[in-house]
């Protein structure tokens, strides 16, 4: 198994493997584009649902592929591309070289700490706020990219909830950024975004309860009316980002012993430069407590009864990850 884990660590392509920075922002600059984002997400689910009609009676596997030309990763996703370079939505850009990462060698994260990541505009995400959560669109990515494998495993195949959940955080830990070869940072606030992601596809239809109970029940957006896809209901980020995909509340653990000691203490250099006392990932955190309880739900299928909290909340703190026995 470690021979295994180790191949992939040497082998993985990075798919995703941009980073976020919480620490360095000017709050009072962000502006709320919720209305934004979701008019687009509801202009481009009418586009999607007229060219599977076009194509197909009520054809799910013509739906989703639609669909996904849209909910993507920067790659593909046009929402994604939109975050990313439609300068009429506002959004936080920081500069690498201004930001809590701006001390990251090669042996940190080698995809952050090599010199062109200092000019990549995608080494850094920007940084939006949706309501009252600021997020990095990176995490957007992340809904719509690893949240459909997430549906797809789970719902589709009907693969556990339990291994579907690991199958993400070895990826975390390998092409998506949490080691040497990658950017350094296995982020907690990532694998949110994936469960989060899967709840939104899973709404597209709705065929199943919410994972988090039927209270959560927001779906679905799209059904079959007369052979032709119908929108049912309208899209609503604030249903899936919150205070879990903050990085500044469910805080990232690191590759490296050095990559996490110059994190720590950049960011407590942010903070006295701010003149403030940022606390995060402890028992004193409200928001973080909120995520915990939030997420304190129990998968039935696992045997040990954990919460889907354990797979998704770090209350330990910044510290280095572990590749071998974590989780």
């Amino acid at each position: 198994m470690k021979n295994l884990l180790l191949s992939a660590l040497i082998l993985s392509t990075p798919l995703m493997a941009s980073e976020v920075d919480h620490y360095s922002l000017a709050y009072e600059k962000i502006v709320d584009i919720g209305d934004i984002l979701n008019s687009r997400a509801n202009t481009y689910l009418l586009q999607a649902i007229d060219s599977s009609n076009s194509q197909s009676q009520c054809d799910e596997e013509i739906l989703y592929t639609e669909l996904k030309k849209y909910f993507a990763n920067h790659t593909k996703g046009q929402l994604a591309k939109d975050l990313l370079h439609d300068d009429s939505i506002p959004r936080q850009v920081i500069p690498l070289d201004n930001s809590v990462y701006h001390r990251w060698s090669v042996w940190n994260g080698f995809l952050l700490g090599r010199k062109k990541a200092r000019t990549s505009p995608l080494a850094l995400g920007p940084i939006i706020k949706v309501g009252d959560v600021v997020i990095g669109t990176d995490k957007v990515e992340h809904m719509f990219g690893m949240g459909f494998i997430y549906f797809k495993r789970h719902y589709l195949k009907n693969k556990d909830m339990v291994s579907v959940l690991k199958s993400g955080i070895f990826k975390e830990k390998t092409a998506l950024g949490g080691n040497i070869l990658a950017t350094g940072v296995f982020s907690y606030a990532d694998l949110s975004a994936n469960f989060n992601g899967m709840r939104f596809w899973n709404h597209m239809l709705q065929k199943n309860d919410d994972i988090l109970g039927k209270e959560y029940n927001v779906g679905p957006y799209i059904s079959c009316q007369n052979n032709q896809w119908k929108v049912e209901n309208k899209i609503d980020f604030k249903n899936y980002f919150d205070e879990s995909m903050d990085e500044s509340v469910n805080c990232s653990k690191f590759a490296s012993r050095s990559g996490l000691k110059k994190f720590v203490a950049t960011v407590e250099e942010a903070n006295k430069s701010r003149s403030i006392d940022q606390k995060a990932c402890d028992s004193e955190n409200k928001s973080l407590n909120k995520m915990k309880n939030k997420y304190d739900v129990v998968l039935e299928s696992d045997p040990h009864k954990r919460p889907l909290s354990h797979w998704l909340i770090n209350t330990k703190g910044h510290g280095k990850v572990s590749y071998f026995n974590e989780f």
